[in-house]
């Protein structure tokens, strides 16, 4: 039997279309729902990624945020420490004499006091020198610590409170008893009490407590104080040791 064109056309087109649907069901198919899985798949990593993110940001700014009060605990440390450190007030206290052109007699160690958290220190200290050295003296370690016009603490050293002075003109050596006249270029003596401020060991402590008193001599002394009652007197080197004696009196 003769096929006509009608009948050939008719076969070619039903083979096609057997082709494509075999195509689309082997191929196309299994290859959509693949798609899908991989985009579940992505979908999953995706919001995954996004969560380890915001994880690392947020640790980020964690670590960035523990780093900055670390700095600032470690600078506010300098001006309130865990401990006394009665050495570093010397040094520091040393160090401001310095700058200020007056000598250092004497240091001495009195009482401290307890304020819940924060324990302060007394220590009294005799300097020599002019008069507006000495201010100045007094005027750097009033601003060991300061702020500024946002009042952010600005601090260059141990925070210490001044809390008495007590100045008198230095005199001449004493002459078969009898005290010269005062020295020139208005040489003075100063004795201060000044309280170092520092962390009560072991946690909050309560009342006032008197420490054992500590004479300590000034670190490099040349010149000899006035011999009047109270006074310190200290010598150089190869001379007999310093000696510190409380002073006789002293506004508060």
């Amino acid at each position: 039997m003769k096929m006509t064109k009608r009948d050939q056309i008719l076969i070619a087109v039903i083979g096609v279309i057997a082709i494509v649907g075999g195509f689309y069901w082997f191929v196309v198919k299994p290859a959509k729902a693949e798609l899908g899985t991989q985009k579940t798949t992505l979908s999953a990593v995706q919001n995954e990624t996004n969560d380890l993110r915001d994880t690392l940001d947020r640790m980020a700014a964690t670590d960035k945020g523990e780093a900055k009060r670390t700095a600032e605990r470690l600078r506010l440390s300098k001006a309130l420490p865990e401990t006394t450190e009665t050495p570093g007030v010397v040094v520091q206290l040393q160090r401001l004499a310095d700058r200020s052109n007056v000598e250092l007699t004497s240091i001495k160690t009195n009482t401290y006091s307890d304020y819940g958290s924060i324990r302060g220190t007394e220590f009294e200290i005799r300097v020599t020198g002019r008069f507006f050295d000495v201010d100045d003296f007094l005027y750097r370690l009033h601003r060991q610590v300061a702020v500024d016009e946002k009042d952010r603490p600005i601090v260059g050293g141990r925070l210490f409170a001044t809390t008495s002075v007590d100045l008198t003109l230095q005199q001449d050596g004493e002459s078969n008893g009898v005290s010269g006249a005062p020295k020139g270029d208005d040489e003075v003596v100063g004795t201060v009490k000044v309280v170092a401020f520092s962390s009560v060991p072991g946690g909050a402590g309560a009342g006032t407590t008197v420490a054992p008193t500590t004479a300590v001599a000034a670190p490099a002394a040349t010149t000899t104080a006035a011999p009047a009652a109270g006074a310190a007197t200290t010598t150089g080197a190869g001379s007999a040791p310093a000696v510190a004696t409380p002073s006789s009196g002293g506004t508060q």
